[in-house]
């Protein structure tokens, strides 16, 4: 319950800082910079409580890849991502609910389906590379919040050029209760990314390890 009440409020201030940026002057680049910095910053403020998930779509991979081969039968798996997924949609509608986007009404056309799916593969590669690095490379995991960070900036930049770039379904749905159109769409697109990555994933990333994260976890990871 403390790890989901972290996602929660992570989640929540990430949200309401991709919203107050809306409300700025910044051009699309400053603003995807931005919500890349906010993301970093949250991932080493909280990695070591609760992981640092934000977005169901790491929730599942993350946690599936703790648990292995025998995830999907597994009671603590299903107990744990969908505690975080809750924790996780609950506090990005509440974040945006405190200072609403400037655009309402947002329509994401049938066209976002595709750049969706493949910039959110990107996404996940990106985070399952850098948590499987954490691993083998200890000296690496002070980057990995920096890491993700920029790469979503990047991934945001280039999703706005094609009229996507959400990629994490907790946002999707906060979006949604603005009067965003066209989400569900788009959280199909986030969905099967995550099940494309899961079957294409090397089979020594399910290494089985069933005991939860501690203080010295290392699946830092993002959202948005």
């Amino acid at each position: 319950m403390g790890r989901c009440l972290v996602e929660a409020l992570a989640t929540g201030f990430l949200s309401f800082a991709i919203s107050r940026i809306s409300h700025s002057n910044h051009n699309d680049f400053e603003q995807a910079i931005a919500i890349g910095l906010t993301l970093a910053l949250l991932i080493h403020l909280c990695g070591r409580f609760s992981g640092a998930h934000f977005n169901p779509l790491v929730s599942f991979m993350l946690n599936g890849q703790r648990f292995g081969r025998g995830a999907w039968s597994s009671r603590l798996f299903w107990q744990e991502t969908m505690g975080y997924s809750v924790a996780q949609c609950v506090g990005a509608v509440v974040g945006f609910r405190l200072d609403p986007p400037v655009e309402t009404g947002v329509v994401f056309s049938n066209a976002a389906f595709a750049p969706e799916l493949c910039f959110s593969v990107a996404l996940l590669a990106l985070i399952l590379t850098w948590s499987r690095e954490g691993r083998v490379c200890p000296f690496s995991q002070p980057l990995s919040g920096v890491v993700i960070g920029m790469g979503l900036s990047g991934l945001v930049v280039l999703g706005g050029l094609a009229e996507c770039g959400v990629y994490n379904p907790a946002i999707s749905l906060a979006l949604m209760t603005e009067g965003a159109h066209g989400i569900p769409l788009l959280i199909m697109a986030q969905g099967l990314a995550l099940g494309l990555l899961v079957l294409l994933m090397p089979a020594q990333e399910f290494h089985r390890n069933t005991s939860l994260p501690d203080s010295t976890s290392n699946e830092i990871s993002s959202p948005s």
